[in-house]
């Protein structure tokens, strides 16, 4: 049903919407019989306002049988439901069970990869302990790896070998460069130029840490670490000689006030012994 009032162009504002120029929307019954009619206005494709008429027929039905919801609300109550108010806490029971959460593994595997950057690896609460044994990382110290017996067992056992080799070759000549005692690093001397100084050691640290701590950063020539000639304790402190000073000076920026062990590093550049 359409009536014949046109929209006026002086009446238009600047908007895309123009509901508020339609009559409002009419709602008549439902009569006795049910019907009920609705009656509102909108615009056609012409700009012209037709009037929408809908009928419906309402119907009242009745809801579904409660009985076994009032049935179930009689029954006895058990377990922690036995405190609980009536229709208070609107649970029949909670879990007190502890649900813990596993992490799933990685889709690639959960191996880390063997190449990291320096920068990653020296990250406040990162863990430096790396095992030079077992290859185990935040475990155990190398010097308190459980597999240090048996390496020991076949170092000495290999050392035995080699004795019983160079006696058989006591009688030949051995060139300077292909001695042992030659190949032997002394402990005592270091490079000062690239020599770190790693202060504040706790009693467990070893050489091996030190390599694998400050291998990190780059290539490490030696470690040392000063051990008390009468109780054989550690002194706290030890000396650390990179190939490369950038190296070195890398490993003073990220080591120096960095937690290791329950103890605080320090780490510097070593001073310079007299000739």
């Amino acid at each position: 049903m359409e009536k014949t009032n046109k929209v006026m162009w002086g009446e238009i504002e600047d908007d895309e919407n123009f509901d508020y120029l339609l009559p409002a929307k009419q709602m008549i019954g439902p009569d006795e019989n049910g019907i009920k009619k609705v009656i509102e206005y909108r615009f056609n494709d012409e700009g012209k306002t037709v009037k929408v008429i809908t009928t419906t027929r309402v119907r009242k039905g009745k809801a579904g049988d409660k009985r076994v919801v009032e049935r179930r609300t009689s029954w006895t109550k058990f377990g922690d439901a036995v405190h609980d108010v009536a229709g208070g806490g609107g649970f029949t029971t909670v879990s007190k069970e502890d649900i813990l959460l596993e992490r799933p593994k990685s889709l690639y595997g959960t191996k880390p990869e063997e190449t990291k950057a320096s920068q990653e690896l020296v990250k406040p609460g990162a863990v430096l302990m790396i095992c030079r044994n077992c290859g185990k990382k935040g475990e155990h110290w190398t010097a308190r790896c459980p597999t240090n017996n048996h390496s020991s067992t076949t170092d000495h056992a290999e050392a035995s070998t080699r004795t019983g080799t160079d006696h058989h070759k006591a009688d030949s000549y051995v060139p300077p460069n292909k001695r042992g005692s030659i190949t032997v690093p002394d402990p005592r001397k270091r490079n000062d130029e690239n020599s770190v100084r790693v202060s504040n050691l706790s009693e467990d640290t070893r050489e091996e840490d030190l390599m694998d701590l400050f291998g990190t950063f780059g290539a490490v020539a030696r470690a040392y670490v000063a051990f008390d000639k009468m109780t054989g304790t550690s002194r706290g402190f030890g000396f650390v000689d990179f190939v490369n000073r950038e190296d070195a000076q890398l490993a003073i920026n990220k080591l120096n006030g960095y937690g290791y062990d329950h103890l605080i590093l320090r780490v510097a550049w070593a001073t310079p012994r007299a000739n």
